[in-house]
């Protein structure tokens, strides 16, 4: 049986739901299954990291190099903090373009990971892919709170928490690669 956190007052997410995942480890192994992932970074990451106090970026980076996962950015602060950490491995697009692009039938890639968007943009950006890619794409949040149109999310955590899980996904992907 999954966790649903979904309100009466939310707008419903249709018959395909998330399914929260609350154990990290089981978290690592559904992305360690992919062969091609790609890990879509928001400007909101900037805040959560005022936010817990740590470096949310250098984790996903991390994660990003344990799974070979390109990185898309679309704010220029996230790609000065990139280019100043020597990453090569990103593309600066528009989150909604490169929605697009691997929602269509020649885009090879299994796995999207979102992160650091505002709720709504996040919300709309999977539910575009859980309509129209859902025969050859999953979907993945790690944000700190659940999206209901995700393949798979992280529960509904505070903050300080959600942070660890973060680190310890991060390590759990360190460990295979």
């Amino acid at each position: 049986m999954s966790i649903e956190y979904w309100a009466k007052g939310d707008i419903p997410p249709g018959p395909i739901k998330a399914t929260v995942v609350p154990d990290v480890k089981r978290l690592a192994s559904i992305i360690k299954q992919h062969k091609k992932p790609i890990m879509m970074i928001g400007p909101e990451i900037h805040r959560l990291s005022e936010l817990i106090g740590g470096d949310i970026l250098s984790n996903l980076i991390n994660i990003s190099n344990s799974i070979k996962a390109e990185i898309t950015v679309s704010d220029s602060k996230t790609v000065r903090e990139l280019d100043s950490r020597g990453v090569k491995n990103y593309v600066i697009a528009f989150p909604l373009e490169v929605v697009q692009k691997i929602s269509s039938n020649k885009s090879n890639y299994d796995l999207a990971i979102l992160i650091g968007f505002h709720y709504y943009y996040g919300w709309l950006l999977l539910n575009y892919l859980k309509h129209y890619a859902y025969k050859h794409l999953s979907t993945m949040s790690i944000d700190p709170y659940p999206q209901p149109n995700a393949t798979w999310t992280f529960p509904l955590l505070p903050l300080s928490i959600w942070y660890k899980n973060l680190c310890q996904l991060e390590r759990e992907l360190k460990v295979v690669s």
